[in-house]
């Protein structure tokens, strides 16, 4: 029972201590004790689906930094999407939303259609930066530019490069659709250490949009697509380029699919996870100084911290920023709903990044790309946003 699980917290507190919304804003409802609080009146019936908390209860960054600090061992996340899933049920899906989830995100090309649409709409609707190309449709956004060629139409189904290991390649949206350059990059180190590499034309969204707007039906059907046209149990792993996939297909499948899945999550790992610790590569140290950033997803939720800063120190001249581990800002909706919430949030960052004197910022995350490129740009700092399998590719052409 939700009731029960929410009565598990104490109140203690702690959690509002690494909570990026609350160190920031440092008001008591948006932090974790307070959405748990404002859940369990909602449940008792002394609250309502207000708008103030039906917007509280999205403008959680789903880092998970709450629940790996609960003394009580709480996954206070779990219940942030269940709060998420009531709201789908008793307000419901914004009608354009429900259409994209459960019909546009099944059909590749109906989806690259309604994405060209939105694009060339004239005049466009904000200047603020689409970091989720799903949530396209939410009118406080505007697209960034789309590759010309998706990744599934450039490369083959599968590309044989020696079999000594064969990896199943999850894309996700937007590497799919805008960072095709990432996808170029983890092919060459892939081929070059005899990776075989099946691309399924089939894969679809991860579902991570869905999930956020508490659409588990739509969800589960984008699950069930990806769980067949991945194979998992043909591979040695299902690999991901964007850890905000990665959790979901790690993490949540299990909560729409059932447990009987244990066999493909067992095989999702991240590239820069799968890079280091199950193939040999000769790189060559660069002449470049390179900090890095770590997404939350990938630190918090996928616990890959150590693997991505090892191929950067062998590679590169690898500075370590102050405070890496923290957020950047975008985090799940919130630079939808929040963008001047989600910029103040990354100012922190922005100067972690000067400070620290390196030339390029590393990352493993897509939307962690875009989004500290524009703040720097915003700001005219001339410094590169890589993702870390783009750092490891210069070092292996030297």
């Amino acid at each position: 029972m939700l009731t029960d699980k929410v009565k598990e917290c104490s109140k203690c507190g702690i959690c509002r201590s690494v909570c990026p919304v609350f160190l920031e804003i440092r008001d008591e409802v948006m932090s974790p004790r307070g959405r748990i609080s404002l859940l369990e009146a909602l449940l008792e019936g002394g609250l309502s689906y207000s708008e103030r908390y039906v917007d509280t209860i999205r403008s959680c960054i789903k880092c998970t930094r709450c629940s790996s600090v609960c003394p009580s061992g709480i996954s206070v996340e779990r219940i942030i999407q269940s709060a998420r899933d009531l709201l789908a049920e008793n307000v419901g899906i914004p009608d354009a939303a429900k259409g994209i989830f459960r019909s546009i995100l099944l059909d590749s090309a109906a989806f690259r259609a309604s994405l060209m649409t939105a694009v060339g709409s004239d005049p466009p609707r904000s200047n603020i930066p689409l970091w989720q190309l799903p949530l396209f449709f939410c009118e406080c956004a505007s697209l960034p530019s789309l590759a010309a060629e998706t990744v599934l139409d450039k490369y083959p189904e599968y590309i044989s490069s020696g079999g000594q290991r064969r990896i199943a390649l999850f894309l996700g949206c937007s590497i799919n659709y805008v960072h095709t350059d990432i996808v170029d990059s983890a092919i060459e180190v892939l081929r070059r250490s005899n990776v075989d590499i099946f691309l399924p034309r089939e894969q679809v969204c991860c579902g991570a949009p869905a999930l956020l707007f508490g659409d588990r039906d739509a969800a589960r059907e984008l699950a069930k697509r990806n769980l067949a046209t991945l194979r998992a149990d043909e591979f040695d792993a299902v690999v991901t380029l964007c850890p905000a996939c990665g959790v979901i297909l790690k993490r949540e499948y299990e909560h729409i699919l059932g447990s009987d899945i244990v066999g493909f999550i067992s095989k999702i790992c991240d590239i820069s996870e799968f890079i280091h610790k199950v193939i040999n590569y000769r790189d060559h140290r660069m002449d470049m100084a390179v900090t890095y950033h770590d997404p939350c997803y990938l630190r918090l939720g996928l616990e890959v911290e150590a693997e991505p800063r090892r191929m950067l120190d062998s590679s590169t001249r690898f500075i370590e920023m102050k405070d890496a581990g923290k957020c950047c800002g975008l985090g799940g909706t919130l630079g939808l709903f929040h963008p001047e919430l989600s910029v103040k949030i990354g100012e922190a960052k922005i100067k972690a990044i000067v400070e620290s004197g390196a030339d390029v910022v590393a990352t493993g995350c897509p939307g962690c790309i875009i989004f500290l490129r524009n703040q720097l740009a915003e700001r005219g700092i001339q410094k590169d946003v890589l993702h870390t399998v783009q750092v490891l590719q210069k070092s292996l052409e030297i």
